[in-house]
């Protein structure tokens, strides 16, 4: 007997696409409609017997394209253990979920990862979009299988995802400008370390950096704002030349913003006599970063709740898929101001995390 299935796998499509084109619920182009709806007819299937197998099937299958993380790079720890703490809960219903990993510094491992991704015939995708080119091609390989996605922590504009879920990194970048204009004064000049080279692939990066100096403009501001960037931070010792040389010999800079969650690492590399008399701004609530706002080496971090980005992710997608429920194009997770006061209570909710309270 032919199955939901096999009319899938024959119509080269996610079984959800079946389950739309049947129930008449639109998101399906035309063309694969009738492709569909012919192969229906051709395996001489009445809709009514299809439906009701459609609705036994208990299971959906959905993906996840994230980065992978270690301790040199472990942000996306936190969105990971979102998504598995979303997986335990809607598992009981019938959703089983399957992450992918991928290098985040090498594109070809970003489309490589997809294509095996693609091997689990996923019924919907959430993936974080970092490379631009890559991900204008895997868009394009998603639309031609009618699989719904929706973009995690990092926004891509002019695709027809879902929606995005996570920061507002332009508004992000302004609260940091705003954060730094406080603790220096008129006369100090500031300072933007870019971690990555290419920020047309780190986008939220480059969205902090211009939030950042936006600030100033918008509030007439008047302060020199410098620019380093670093193509990642694997040459530390030549990374902490630069910063130094450039510290030492400009003593007006006193303030710091770091865009990217590797705030810790560009403080190590600092020499100590500049860092007492240095104020920093950074983003995200890595043990790292922790520490150092802890040890009065960063003074303030901006935690956009990773954790949650993770979580809602899974949680809006099966909404779509079972309860016809459609989000909004956006939705925001906020922007927290983490200080040495405040910090004990992140913490708090880091292990509540962890444990899956």
């Amino acid at each position: 007997m032919t199955t939901i299935k096999d009319i899938a796998k024959e119509a080269n499509v996610s079984t959800g696409t079946v389950d739309r084109v049947l129930h008449d619920r639109g998101g399906v182009s035309q063309e694969t409609s009738e492709r569909i709806k012919g192969i229906l007819r051709e395996k001489n299937f009445k809709i009514n017997q299809i439906a009701s197998s459609l609705a036994m099937k208990k299971h959906l299958n959905l993906a996840t394209l994230i980065p992978k993380y270690d301790n040199q790079n472990v942000f996306w720890k936190s969105p990971a253990s979102g998504i598995q703490k979303a997986s335990q809960e809607v598992n009981a219903n019938g959703v089983e979920i399957t992450n992918f990993f991928f290098d985040q510094f090498d594109p070809k491992n970003y489309i490589d990862t997809f294509n095996k991704l693609l091997d689990s015939n996923p019924d919907a995708l959430i993936m974080a979009p970092i490379f631009v080119r890559e991900t204008s091609l895997i868009i394009k390989s998603l639309n031609e299988r009618d699989i719904p996605f929706i973009f995690l922590n990092i926004n891509q504009k002019g695709y027809n995802n879902l929606c995005y879920i996570g920061q507002k990194s332009f508004e992000g970048g302004s609260l940091a400008g705003q954060l730094l204009n406080l603790c220096t004064t008129q006369d100090d000049e500031l300072l933007i370390v870019q971690t990555r080279k290419n920020l047309d692939d780190y986008r939220s990066f480059s969205q902090r950096g211009k939030g950042f100096i936006d600030y100033f403009n918008k509030n007439n501001i008047k302060k020199s704002i410098h620019q380093i960037q670093f193509d990642g931070l694997k040459n530390e010792s030549n990374v902490g030349k630069k910063i130094n040389s450039l510290l030492k010999s400009n003593k007006k800079i006193k303030g710091i913003v770091v865009p990217s969650s590797r705030t810790s690492n560009i403080i190590e590399l600092i020499h100590p006599d500049i860092q007492a008399i240095i104020k920093v701004v950074g983003f995200d609530t890595t043990p790292k970063n922790i520490s150092a706002l802890k040890k009065g080496q960063i003074t303030f971090l901006i935690s956009q709740k990773s954790f949650n980005q993770g979580y809602k992710s899974i949680i809006t997608m099966v909404n779509y898929l079972i309860h016809k429920v459609k989000p909004d194009q956006e939705i925001p997770t906020p922007l927290e101001i983490v200080t040495k006061e405040n910090v004990e209570f992140i913490e708090y909710d880091m292990r509540r995390y962890d444990s899956g309270l």
